[in-house]
């Protein structure tokens, strides 16, 4: 969580920042500009009205690099954003100190006193995720001016409405700071429960793979993109044989661990990334093989067959030999076709090898295609 705040609180704090780059660029000129300041020195003018816009245009530089710096150099990335804010922070405070020292400047001491407090009050709020450094900015901001009008008989009357100010403003930063960080907190929490909310939808509560409706979704969207991309799509229909004599004789507790034991062999052998394993309801699972064609599935639905037939499941003093039928489909997906019908047909698959004896796996394309059984599912 704390480092995922970090980057939380960086990103949050360049969003909020911006809109005062803009602000910054053109306060100063403006000003100057529209009291006739730039009259009585234009050099002054030019030379704080150039850095104001630099660093600006350095702020906005930076922050359009995030996404191809950040990622890669966080720690530069920060130390450049902090350095470029307390370039900010340093340049007003320089304006201020110098229209106070200098006579021929004192009209105008108030207006610009009264940006300093605007960009203080500001920075405590939007700042805020980043409070250590929010104080260091505001008494950069504070201190020098409050210092000039100190030693400057004319402004001294100014330092304690500076004073208060920087002493308002760090305890407003700081009480901002807590709020974000309690926000952050909630937030956080809501998505892991809407996480845990997700992944409780998504699968089986006893196997832990993933339920009937993901499995129903997963292959729609399997469907469409072997359709746009012209690759085969296999699927998997399995049931575990005779599964009810397991429950009645031994019980559900060990039957709910025999399907469990049954699951994690799935896993172990539709291992790809792209191979998604449900339990499609009792004792019928299901797996979806994209980019598989015909062969491949029929060599891994037997490999599952043998190995649950030669593994013996075990529980305590019991010892239960598990078999399973499986159906195989398999297709290149086209507009004539719809994933349903293709779910329909690996199911009377299926029913064929239940029918066949049980313990064995039938491909649709190989026995079922040329069959229109009417037949009741077999238990």
């Amino acid at each position: 969580m704390d480092q995922q705040f970090v980057k939380r609180s960086d990103m949050d704090f360049l969003n909020r920042s911006l809109p005062g780059v803009l602000l910054y660029a053109v306060i100063w000129p403006l000003l100057a500009w529209s009291t006739d300041f730039y009259l009585y020195a234009p050099s002054f003018t030019l030379i704080f009205s150039g850095a104001f816009m630099g660093i600006s245009l350095l702020r906005i530089t930076h922050a359009l690099s995030t996404k191809f710096i950040y990622r890669q150099y966080p720690d530069t990335w920060r130390a450049l954003l902090f350095l470029l804010c307390i370039s900010q922070a340093a340049t007003l405070s320089t304006l201020v100190v110098l229209m106070i020292n200098q006579a021929q400047y004192h009209q105008w001491v108030i207006t610009s006193l009264l940006i300093v407090l605007t960009v203080i009050g500001g920075s405590a709020s939007s700042l805020a995720p980043k409070p250590k450094f929010t104080q260091s900015y505001i008494a950069l901001l504070s201190i020098p001016g409050a210092l000039a009008c100190f030693f400057s008989d004319e402004f001294r009357y100014l330092v304690p409405l500076f004073v208060m100010c920087w002493l308002y403003s760090l305890f407003s930063a700081r009480r901002f700071f807590k709020e974000y960080r309690r926000a952050f907190t909630i937030e956080s929490k809501l998505k892991d429960n809407q996480k845990k909310l997700e992944k409780l939808n998504q699968t089986d509560a006893l196997t832990g793979i993933f339920n009937r409706q993901y499995f129903d979704d997963a292959l729609s969207i399997q469907w469409d993109l072997a359709s746009r991309s012209h690759t085969h799509l296999s699927i998997l229909f399995l049931d575990l044989d005779f599964f009810k004599r397991v429950n009645d004789q031994y019980g559900h507790l060990v039957g709910d661990k025999a399907l469990c034991h049954a699951a994690k062999l799935l896993k172990d052998k539709a291992k790809r990334k792209s191979d998604m394993i449900a339990r499609y309801g009792g004792e019928e699972f299901a797996i979806i093989l994209p980019i598989t064609q015909h062969q491949d599935a029929m060599e891994l639905a037997e490999s599952i067959r043998q190995s649950l037939a030669k593994q013996v499941f075990v529980d305590g003093e019991h010892k239960i030999k598990l078999t399973i039928s499986i159906g195989v489909n398999s297709t290149l997906p086209d507009k004539q076709q719809n994933w349903l019908t293709f779910l329909d047909q690996a199911d009377q698959a299926l029913y064929q090898a239940k029918a066949q004896g049980r313990n064995c796996v039938v491909s649709y394309q190989d026995t079922v295609c040329d069959l229109k059984s009417t037949k009741p599912r077999l238990a």
